[in-house]
């Protein structure tokens, strides 16, 4: 269950960094960090098994984020290429 938890973390952040410039991740990692508090408390876990939780979900959507950045990067560098290559055959 954890695995797909920090999956679909990182998949949130990879769409962040889509779309998003570097401070979303300010309120993203706040409320991902502070909503996997809640549930642990909720469920009644130990202290140390909140805390990696934390740490593995603020992680996984900073790195997610991170790979969204760089496929953006990747998308509008090949549009540019592309754009100058239809310039040039003009």
């Amino acid at each position: 269950m954890a695995l797909e938890i920090v999956i679909i973390h990182f998949l949130a952040g990879a769409a962040l960094g889509l779309r998003f410039k570097v401070m979303i991740l300010v309120p993203a990692v706040t409320l991902t960090m502070l909503s996997a508090a809640i549930f642990g408390v909720t469920r009644g876990d130990q202290f140390w098994s909140i805390a990696v939780a934390m740490i593995l979900l603020g992680t996984a959507i900073q790195v997610g984020y991170l790979a969204g950045i760089l496929i953006r990067a990747k998308i509008e560098r090949s549009e540019r290429r592309s754009q100058c290559r239809s310039a040039v055959t003009m």
